[in-house]
């Protein structure tokens, strides 16, 4: 149960935090739409300034998202800075260490509440919200739909190859299809299946994941498809129909590196363990799956790293502690980023580089200990 103080402290670190973001999305909704107000102008239609207000409502309310995603931890980070200054401007923590009560004792509680409270934020926004509107990041301002270059793909369990003009993310549908089937599925030639639109459609109950291709050429009955070309090229209902069985949604035709950071846990999992993911890409998603775990504990670890910084026992004034404490919290969060470049240049495994700023902070934190005022 936390005292009053400490409530006190809570209430402040949340408000610090509300501040950051509503400074951050104000500023980066300004900028953005300075230069990209004529897109939502030309995109509304008739609808007058009414509809390309709700355009640009809606546009920015999806990217707050995923600025709140990538900012979190930074944006907590600058808060404990900030928190613990205002504490320490105001002299509200030196009556406790007169009273002999440790500095930790004071901070640590309410602090953590707080970071557990944004992270748990964070992790709500990531598995309810982001997980299915990773489309929304690449999305087109002011557009219902956004129209992307196809990445050809390898299906790596049935080695089919996905490819098309163009992919529609927010429809999961492939305009000019063209589904080339190795000689192990459609016989002993390679087959390009083509159709002027494929939908994809996820996994639900015992219907597998995969495309339809809609009025497909040529049709399935002119395809010697092998035992096994038979359990990846399914006849549908509608005879000029073809179900392509795969695990490759669309996201992974587009961006997919950088889509895979907003997926949620369950969706990550799925795909480390699906067959039809690459070695390159079930890299950075078991990365991205051990950042997750690592995360919440290295901004747990930030505040016992701070509170000795901004009250050291030889304290030369609150510019410098700021400064210093701002200068090992950017070496934590930047440790996170350039273990991405180490895992991407195989300096080290995924799992390895995803655990290092831990090795890092832990230590740190342990060292400061005996630097903090009493």
């Amino acid at each position: 149960m936390l005292t009053i103080f400490e409530r006190s402290v809570f209430r402040q670190f949340l408000f610090v935090n509300a501040v950051f973001l509503c400074v951050i999305m104000g500023l980066f909704t300004i900028i953005d739409l300075f230069d990209n107000v004529d897109d939502f102008v030309n995109h509304s239609g008739e609808g007058g300034f009414p509809v390309i207000a709700m355009k640009i409502v809606g546009y920015y309310g999806k990217m707050g998202l995923f600025i709140f995603d990538a900012a979190a931890v930074p944006m907590i980070a600058i808060s404990l800075l900030t928190t613990m200054l205002m504490l320490k401007r105001k002299g509200q923590i030196k009556p406790f260490l007169s009273a002999g009560i440790p500095a930790y004792r004071v901070l640590t509680p309410a602090l953590l509440c707080g970071v557990c409270v944004m992270t748990g934020l964070k992790m709500a926004n990531r598995e309810i919200l982001l997980g299915n509107a990773v489309h929304h990041l690449h999305a087109t301002r002011g557009k219902s739909q956004s129209q992307h270059r196809v990445a050809p793909r390898y299906d790596h369990a049935s080695h089919i190859l996905i490819d098309g003009w163009a992919v529609y993310p927010e429809a999961n549908r492939i305009e000019q299809a063209a589904f080339v089937l190795p000689p192990e599925i459609a016989g002993n030639d390679m087959i390009c299946l083509k159709a002027a639109e494929a939908k994809f459609y996820p996994k639900q109950g015992k219907r597998p994941s995969g495309w339809l291709l809609r009025q497909s050429e040529p049709k399935i009955d002119n395809i010697p498809l092998t035992e096994a070309g038979r359990q990846y090229v399914i006849r549908s209902r509608q005879p000029e129909n073809v179900f392509v069985v795969s695990d490759v949604s669309p996201d992974l035709i587009y961006k997919a590196k950088e889509s895979s950071a907003f997926l949620s846990t369950r969706q990550l999992l799925l795909r480390i363990r699906s067959p039809a993911i690459d070695s390159n890409t079930a890299r950075d998603l078991e990365f991205n799956l051990h950042a997750r775990i690592v995360e919440p504990v290295l901004t747990g670890l930030m505040v016992w790293i701070a509170i000795p910084l901004i009250l050291r026992k030889e304290s030369r004034g609150m510019i410098i502690a700021a400064g210093n404490c701002g200068l090992w919290l950017f070496i934590v969060i930047a440790s996170t980023y350039a273990v991405r470049f180490m895992a991407s240049g195989s300096l080290v495994t995924p799992v390895q580089a995803a655990w290092l700023p831990l090795y890092l902070a832990t230590p740190m934190a342990v060292w400061l200990v005996n630097l903090v005022e009493t």
